[in-house]
C-alpha cells in the first residue's frame, strides 16, 4: 500500500518497515472496506534519501523485523481489561490535547526533586488497563508487561526496589522466577488493586545508573523503570509475539510520558541498559521473563541553549 517495498528506491542499509495503519473515520472499517483500499491501483515514484552516509550494517535488526512479520490479517478485540475502580485525578485539570503537545525527552535530571507519594501511585495506577479507557483499551491482549521500580525520590517511600504487577495471574510465576530473598511486602497506602510491592530497601541510585549503560538520567530521576515482558509466554503465540512484547512496553512508555506531564515532571526512555545484568540482579535464571525497556521520570534540566516555542506555532493563523 505504501510503496516502501520497492527495494530498488531504497539505500539497502535503509529499508524502510511498517508498523501500524491508523483508520481514520466512524466505527471500525468493515472487511470489505479494507479489501477495496488494498485492492486499489497505486503508482509510486522517487528515491529515498539516504540519511546518513556513515549508517553501519545492523544487518541484525533487518533479520528480526523479518522473522517477527505477521503472515495473516488477523481481527483481534481489544481487550476489555479487568473490573478496577476508575482513575483518580489529583485535581488536575490539564487539556489532553495540550499534554500531547508538550510531551518532550528529558535529557538531564536535577537530581534533587521528589514527588508525592500520592502522585507516584496514581501515575502507576495509569498504567493498568481499564474496560474503555485510553490508551490500554486499545490494546487486543491481556498486560504481559510487569515493571521493576528502582525508587529514588518518592515522598513518604522508602528507596528501593519495587515490582508493579500488571500481569495479576503472573504474580506467583514472577515471584519464582526472582530472587527468594525478595520481600514482596505491600506498599502502605497503595490501593489493593494495584499490585505493588516492595522487593528490598535501600540506596537503588548507583544500581539503575549502572545497569542503563552508567546513564545519570536513571540514577537522578526520582524513580527508573525495568519492563519485564513475559516472554517465554508470548512466545508460544509465534514470533509475531516478540514484536507485540516490544510494543506493549512502548504504549507503557507513552502513558509515563504523559503522566510525567500531567505532574510537572518529564519522562524519557532509556534504550540502552545491560539486560543481562538486571537478570543477574533479579535472580533470574532462564528466558520466562526478559528486560525489554527502560524508562525513568524526574524533575528536568532544561538545557538553556534550546528555544521553546508553541507547539505549531508555525501554523498560526491558519488553523482557524
Amino acid at each position: 500500500m505504501l510503496g516502501i517495498d520497492r527495494e530498488g528506491d531504497f539505500d539497502p542499509h535503509e529499508l524502510e518497515a511498517p508498523d501500524l495503519a491508523v483508520w481514520v473515520g466512524r466505527g471500525r472499517p468493515s472487511d470489505a472496506a479494507l479489501e477495496v483500499l488494498l485492492a486499489r491501483p497505486r503508482t509510486h515514484r522517487g528515491r529515498a534519501n539516504l540519511l546518513s552516509p556513515d549508517h553501519m550494517d545492523w544487518s541484525g535488526i533487518a533479520l528480526v523485523d523479518e522473522a517477527c512479520r505477521r503472515d495473516s490479517v488477523r481481527r483481534r478485540e481489544p481487550s476489555q481489561g479487568t473490573a478496577i475502580p476508575p482513575l483518580g485525578s489529583q485535581g488536575r485539570e490539564q487539556d489532553a490535547a495540550a499534554l500531547i503537545r508538550q510531551r518532550r525527552s528529558a535529557v538531564a535530571f536535577d537530581g534533587q526533586t521528589s514527588m508525592p507519594r500520592e502522585v507516584w501511585i496514581e501515575m502507576l495506577d495509569a498504567l493498568l488497563p481499564r474496560p474503555g479507557v485510553p490508551p490500554f483499551a486499545a490494546w487486543p491482549q491481556a498486560p504481559r508487561v510487569n515493571l521493576i521500580l528502582f525508587v529514588h525520590r518518592v515522598e513518604q517511600v522508602t528507596p528501593g526496589l519495587y515490582a508493579l504487577v500488571r500481569q495479576t495471574e503472573s504474580l506467583d510465576r514472577l515471584r519464582q522466577s526472582l530472587r527468594a530473598e525478595f520481600q514482596w511486602a505491600p506498599v502502605d497506602g497503595a490501593p489493593g488493586h494495584l499490585g505493588l510491592y516492595r522487593l528490598v530497601e535501600g540506596d537503588a541510585r548507583n544500581a539503575a545508573r549502572a545497569l542503563s549503560c552508567h546513564q545519570d538520567i536513571a540514577g537522578d530521576s526520582c524513580f527508573a523503570v525495568a519492563m519485564l515482558a513475559d516472554f517465554d509466554a508470548a512466545l508460544t503465540e509465534g514470533p509475531l509475539g516478540y514484536r507485540a512484547l516490544f510494543w506493549e512496553c512502548g504504549l507503557i512508555g507513552q502513558a509515563l510520558y504523559l503522566e510525567a506531564e500531567a505532574s510537572g515532571l518529564r519522562g524519557t526512555g532509556i534504550g540502552c541498559f545491560f539486560d543481562d545484568t538486571v537478570h543477574e540482579l533479579l535472580g533470574i535464571q532462564d528466558t520466562r521473563w526478559q528486560s525489554l525497556y527502560h524508562f525513568t521520570v524526574g524533575g528536568p534540566v532544561e538545557d538553556a541553549r534550546l528555544r521553546t516555542e508553541s507547539a505549531y506555532a508555525h501554523l498560526a493563523g491558519r488553523l482557524a
